[in-house]
């Protein structure tokens, strides 16, 4: 059975300990009021590789969780995050649960920040360096 919106924004969201220090510290690198910040830019990351991303959890756990609706916001910002991690899905026709779009979500996060981490310290921690990469990337 299909889930609704309504599901996405009340659920919890959360990836690998690992992968949520690292998004603890872009968020105080890039100076970022909130833990969503990072993470979107993490989604965003990983979601321009064809490929689905693979989940490991590790011996150190899961990190903290955040609710739906900060991780993807409400409205059209909620609508355009489920359907670009929906499209992503290699399972297309596969109803889109709760359960599974946390762990798109679980395994997009963790790879998206662990290779923003990689650009970060190619850029040699210089924001203008590191945006920079970012802004080329999305030109290909």
């Amino acid at each position: 059975m299909s889930a609704t919106m309504v599901e996405f924004t009340r659920g919890d969201f959360r990836t690998s300990r690992y992968a949520d220090e690292l998004n603890s510290r872009f968020q105080g690198f890039l100076s970022l009021p909130h833990r969503y910040g990072p993470a979107r830019l993490a989604l965003g990351r990983s979601l321009s590789i064809p490929q689905l991303p693979s989940f490991e959890l590790g011996s150190m756990g899961y990190g903290k969780p955040i609710k739906g609706e900060q991780l993807f916001g409400q409205g059209i910002e909620l609508a355009t995050w489920i359907t670009l991690i929906s499209e992503h899905d290699a399972r297309s026709g596969e109803a889109m649960t709760r359960k599974r779009m946390q762990s798109l979500a679980a395994s997009h996060w963790q790879r998206g920040i662990t290779l923003l981490w990689e650009d970060w310290r190619a850029s040699t921690g210089d924001f203008d360096a590191f945006v920079g990469r970012l802004v080329g990337m999305a030109r290909l």
